[in-house]
């Protein structure tokens, strides 16, 4: 296919020159025989040489050929490198949001209180999560601070701690005997911070250690959410 496309290449450019001569030819004036045949000559030279030129094109741009190459590989290369980036800066920002929506789903509003009822608190977690790690404990904090907020319960750390039979340790008096530990205070210092994983929960219980009436209520008439240490919660 290639020699053919060359012997084609051929016959065209000796035809072109041998018109253009021929064109030549009707314009010289009578008596410049000479002249013409120097220029059939050199039209003949002409033809040779761009037919040798064109049957050896590879020796004469190998330079030229390798250098295209080498860019289409370098302009590969850049893009295959550029998308690679791309895709990176993609994937950490997605991770950033994941973790931001992880961070934000955790941290709520900041709690505001004052000194009173920040010791309520640190009091109340003590008498009814003392044993529990700090989540533990946060959890029961959050419990208090989900009820200031709703409309179902009295809008102060005094008020619901201390409302008519909430809380046990009020009741059997435990919550006037408790020593608050560094645990405690962290735990609370977290869910006042914001810090909040109880998915809205109202109520809590220790199933075995409430009374059946108790447990029959919470479970008929509550949703319960989720069980952490000893303590069930409700909403």
């Amino acid at each position: 296919m290639k020699k053919n496309n060359i012997l084609w290449r051929k016959i065209g450019y000796g035809l072109y020159f041998l018109a253009a001569a021929a064109l030549s030819v009707a314009w010289y004036p009578a008596g410049e025989s000479k002249n013409i045949s120097l220029l059939v000559r050199d039209m003949g030279e002409q033809v040779r040489t761009v037919c040798f030129m064109e049957e050896n094109r590879q020796l004469f741009t190998p330079e030229v050929s390798e250098t295209q190459e080498e860019d289409r590989r370098l302009n590969e290369q850049m893009e295959e490198d550029v998308r690679r980036e791309a895709q990176v800066l993609e994937d950490k920002e997605k991770e950033k949001k994941s973790k931001k929506k992880k961070k934000k789903s955790q941290t709520g509003v900041k709690f505001q209180t004052n000194a009173n009822g920040v010791k309520i608190l640190e009091r109340i977690v003590e008498a009814e999560a003392g044993d529990q790690d700090v989540r533990g404990r946060r959890l029961v904090a959050n419990v208090v601070i989900n009820r200031v907020r709703s409309k179902q319960f009295p809008n102060t750390v005094r008020g619901v701690v201390f409302a008519h039979r909430q809380f046990s340790p009020v009741s059997n008096g435990s919550y006037y005997r408790v020593s608050v530990s560094q645990k405690t205070k962290k735990a609370v210092a977290q869910a006042i911070r914001g810090v909040d994983d109880s998915r809205g929960a109202l109520y809590f219980m220790w199933r075995s250690h409430s009374s059946p009436g108790n447990v029959s209520w919470f479970d008929r008439e509550l949703t319960r959410l989720f069980r952490y240490g000893c303590h069930e919660f409700f909403k």
